[in-house]
């Protein structure tokens, strides 16, 4: 089957399933058997890509390895972790019947990588505190409102802030909700009008990407 064939029968597929799914989802009041079993395959069809995902990866870290590429220390701890949460979960269920809720799993759950991710989230705060900083100049009117509206959330935020003048909270309130609020709705629904516009580049072929790795 040629490159430009296989292309075709994925627009085909992708057009189809589409179609299918909007039409259950709006002219249906109750869920048919065909949807239901398009939804069945969709669950299917990622649990399998998800694990070709990690068969992938460990085949990538596992070459890093071997070869002793640069920071290569770092694919064999990411490598040793996925072995021992696969083996501990396996271990866990064929000793309690249950897959995930079991002893050994949930103490690494709990005690290791909670306490990792807990971690994680400092160390960004300090890259975020770097980026605010950078941000929060005053080279134009923009930087300047920015700035201005960031230093009044902080003190209404912060103790000292209520201490130095009462009104920091009620302005601080005010950017948040009569200013934030706004702003975030608008993202919000400029992101859903732009994956719109990119969910029929990709039903008209647009989107080669989005299929086969190519180019437009």
């Amino acid at each position: 089957m040629s490159q430009m064939l296989k292309r075709e029968v994925v627009y085909a597929i992708t057009g189809i399933v589409t179609v299918v799914m909007f039409l259950e989802y709006f002219f249906f009041l109750e869920s048919q058997a065909w949807a239901e079993m398009i939804r069945t395959w969709t669950i299917i069809i990622y649990n399998i890509s998800l694990g070709l995902g990690a068969v992938r990866l460990v085949m990538a870290h596992t070459m890093r390895v071997q070869r002793r590429r640069e920071n290569w220390a770092f694919s064999g701890i990411l490598l040793a972790g996925l072995a021992i949460m696969l083996l501990t979960g396996l271990a866990g269920y064929f000793m309690t019947g249950q897959q995930t809720n079991n002893a050994i799993y949930n103490w690494l759950f709990n005690w290791v990588y909670t306490p990792l991710g807990a971690t994680l989230y400092p160390i960004t705060g300090f890259y975020i505190f770097s980026a605010a900083y950078r941000a929060f100049r005053a080279r134009n009117i923009d930087a300047a409102l920015m700035l201005i509206a960031g230093c009044f959330v902080i003190l209404s935020n912060a103790p000292v802030g209520e201490a130095i003048w009462v009104h920091f909270a009620t302005i601080g309130e005010w950017f948040r909700f009569n200013g934030q609020v706004p702003g975030m709705r608008t993202f919000a629904l400029v992101g859903t009008l732009g994956m719109i516009a990119y969910g029929f580049r990709a039903l008209l072929g647009k989107e080669r990407g989005f299929y086969a790795g190519g180019e437009e």
